[in-house]
């Protein structure tokens, strides 16, 4: 997504890491130091303040983080790794002071967002549902995904 001149700019910042499944890349309520990026492995997305606890798993390509980074706010979604997973760490700060001197960013900043949004709306949109489009959606009783 970034051009190859940002990519090169950020990478002496970047930190990848293989990660064993149960990790917790992003927490509900606490704001996040740096942007998280899947390269491989599974992760599971819960969201917070529905009737429902809906997880959904992703899978490589996602960042988390990000909205909280830009924006201040606090994440309302736990990102746990199902399985053991690569990620690729970018301190929040980096990333900002990127975005205030390259304003194309701002491009890649609105689809990662409109792409969250999305995923998103189709999670409360079919919580009562077995599949969100591109995702795999379970829906879990009492907080305990099968199997953990």
């Amino acid at each position: 997504m970034l051009s190859p001149e940002l990519r090169a700019k950020i990478a002496p910042y970047e930190r990848t890491a293989k990660v064993p499944r149960g990790t917790k890349l992003l927490l509900n309520g606490e704001h996040p130091e740096w942007l998280t990026m899947l390269n491989s492995g599974l992760v599971e997305v819960r969201l917070a303040g529905v009737r429902q606890s809906v997880s959904i798993e992703v899978t490589a390509g996602k960042v988390f983080g990000m909205r909280a980074v830009v924006s201040g706010e606090l994440p309302q979604i736990d990102v746990t790794c199902v399985e053991s997973s690569q990620v690729t760490f970018l301190p929040g700060d980096v990333f900002l002071t990127l975005l205030k001197t390259n304003p194309e960013v701002y491009v890649v900043v609105a689809k990662v967002l409109a792409a969250d949004l999305q995923m998103a709306n189709s999670i409360l949109r079919n919580c009562s549902r077995r599949s969100v489009p591109g995702s795999r959606l379970r829906l879990v009783k009492s907080g305990l995904s099968p199997g953990k």
